[in-house]
């Protein structure tokens, strides 16, 4: 592996820090501590002579350093903390990254060593100051706390009810919303989706159904809607998915076909472009491209089925050992990477890269034809949005989990600008970082190696890194400044839980994510999960309306951990006040 740096690591650190100073010094002057003073300013002092060494770094790398105008908006002390914490652990992965992957050879001439060393230090004091404000200030128990906390100055309000398994919604010209019902859950076998329109008097009425479940995605263009359905176990297992448009008089036509969706994920949201292409993703067969005891869809529906990449790919010959539930009698199956269940790999295997294939993002015309790849290396990329701002494509991209054969710990959700052409790192980097990294090694499994010789160049890091296991779905960016701030994205985190311990449940809410300065707030937070009496349960979907001030939240309603509720999705609209 040849040394390089993505693009934008260094200037993204670089912004990063120096927002990160400006919190160091609210901490400072607002601490009640006395005794505190010396190790706050002991922070502040590292957090300068690490903006020096970033500025070195730049300059060695003939990368120029980006503006330092810093707007932040201040958190109440504990918060602080927990927010310099988590941007600095981050940080210190970065870094350590450098050291072990990107720059392993001239990383000690850079001083990268010296700001590994003052990071860790950083990221320690932080984790003390974290427990201790944490037993200082525990929040006092309030009998009439509400189930869900809105940010200040908004209404939510209920509009709509009785979905099963909503997945997304769509405006038409008109103005008029749509929302599909995905005809499939975890937890379900595959059945039917469909597309519903939402009536002035609080109704649905069903405007296309027979769609193959998931439907994931759905998009209006000149008239006709435009339909992904991921035809989980009914076709063919080299492809399933389809993109079908569905015209005015009903008639409808498949203009793709044979996409890979028969595994764990499937298409994510679909829209056109500026220039008038159709895109969509399609995600990847399996967790982290080992089909193992954790892909019983792929083992019952379609047990030849594994993860294809867009490239030629060579195989270091990594295997993996399973019992084999595909046997009448008890025994062993040796699974390699890009194989299907039971099929080995070898030193040297060459695995040619397809059209048709996992953890990609395509676009295509409006007919399906010309269908290309423009970028790959992705996990599950269930949110695509164009930028407002900049025109750029935007993606959330779901992090791995601790299960099956190949477990990777605490992988962030992630939020990409996506480069055509590039490639964002599955299966050997994770939210931008290699998976040898300590920080991906679960307890008690094997520490995740590399399964590619000679993998490609990382094409950036994340913007923003999202919390793990928060399952961030779907999402848009405010472009009207009456609503909130332009270029603030608001994504909707469906959860997870069951698979480790975090701080604090993650998910079940809606953040703010500022790209600008990688702060991440939340706007909308079901605090009780799937307990709650009031207010959405499972956020999946958020869209503003086109004068942008209007955001519409779907609720994909009760999920359980195997037994998914028909009927508990909902429809929900947030104003400002």
């Amino acid at each position: 592996m040849n040394e390089y740096v993505p693009q934008g690591m260094v200037q993204k650190q670089y912004h990063w820090e120096w927002v990160n100073y400006f919190l160091y010094r609210h901490l400072q002057e607002n601490n009640p501590f006395p005794k505190l003073k010396a190790p706050l300013n002991d922070l502040l002092n590292k957090q300068e002579q690490q903006l020096d060494a970033l500025r070195k770094l730049a300059a060695s790398l003939g990368i120029s350093s980006p503006s330092a105008t810093v707007n932040i908006r201040y958190n109440p002390l504990l918060d602080c903390i927990k927010e310099l914490h988590q941007r600095e652990y981050e940080l210190l992965q970065e870094y350590i990254s450098y050291h072990d992957y990107f720059l392993p050879v001239s990383s000690y001439p850079l001083g990268i060593e010296d700001l590994m060393k003052s990071q860790l230090a950083q990221v320690n004091t932080l984790t003390e100051l974290k427990a201790t404000f944490g037993q200082l200030f525990k929040p006092q128990h309030e009998t009439q706390k509400p189930d869900y906390i809105l940010e200040k100055g908004y209404r939510l309000t209920r509009i709509a009810t009785g979905l099963t398994f909503p997945t997304v919604m769509t405006f038409d010209p008109q103005g008029a919303i749509y929302v599909a019902e995905a005809g499939f859950a975890y937890g379900t076998e595959p059945g039917i989706g469909r597309v519903l329109r939402l009536e002035t008097d609080g109704s649905f009425n069903e405007i296309a159904s027979g769609f193959g479940g998931p439907v994931t995605g759905i998009a209006w263009h000149n008239g006709d809607l435009y339909v992904a359905a991921g035809n989980l176990g009914e076709k063919p297992a080299d492809g399933c998915g389809e993109i079908i448009r569905v015209s005015p008089d009903g008639t409808r036509q498949t203009i793709v076909s044979g996409l890979r969706t028969c595994g764990d994920h499937f298409t994510g949201d679909i829209l056109f472009g500026p220039d008038g292409k159709l895109y969509f993703s399609v995600g990847t067969a399996t967790n982290s491209a080992v089909v193992g005891l954790d892909n019983m869809l792929i083992l019952k529906h379609h047990p030849q089925f594994h993860d294809v990449p867009a490239r030629d790919l060579e195989l270091i010959g990594t295997n993996f050992i399973t019992r084999d539930p595909l046997s009448d009698q008890p025994g062993a199956a040796v699974t390699g990477a890009y194989h299907a269940f039971g099929v080995p790999s070898k030193e040297g295997d060459i695995v040619q890269g397809r059209l048709l294939a996992n953890g990609v993002i395509y676009r295509c015309n409006p007919d399906g034809s010309h269908l290309q790849i423009v970028a790959d290396g992705f996990r599950n990329t269930f949110g695509l949005r164009f930028s407002p701002m900049n025109g750029k494509l935007i993606v959330t991209d779901h992090g791995a989990d601790p299960r099956g054969s190949r477990q990777i710990r605490l992988d962030w959700d992630k939020i990409w600008e996506v480069t055509p052409g590039g490639w964002y790192g599955f299966p050997e980097l994770f939210s931008g970082l290699p998976v040898t990294l300590p920080h991906f090694h679960a307890a008690e499994q094997a520490k995740p190696a590399f399964l590619i010789r000679n993998h490609p160049p990382l094409a950036a890091q994340p913007l923003a890194r999202l919390q793990p296991h928060s399952a961030s779905m779907k999402f848009d960016i405010c472009a009207n400044a009456d609503f909130g701030s332009p270029g603030e994205l608001y994504v909707a985190q469906f959860g997870e839980s069951g698979f480790e311990k975090t701080e604090e449940l993650p998910g079940f809410k809606v953040v703010k994510v500022n790209l600008d300065t990688g702060q991440i707030s939340n706007f909308l937070n079901n605090r009780l999960g799937e307990s709650t009496k009031q207010g959405p349960i499972r956020p999946i979907d958020v869209k503003f309306n086109a004068e942008g001030n209007e955001l519409y939240l779907v609720d994909f309603g009760l999920m359980g951990k195997h037994n998914p509720t028909p009927g508990t999705g909902s429809l929900w609209k947030i104003v400002k006040i």
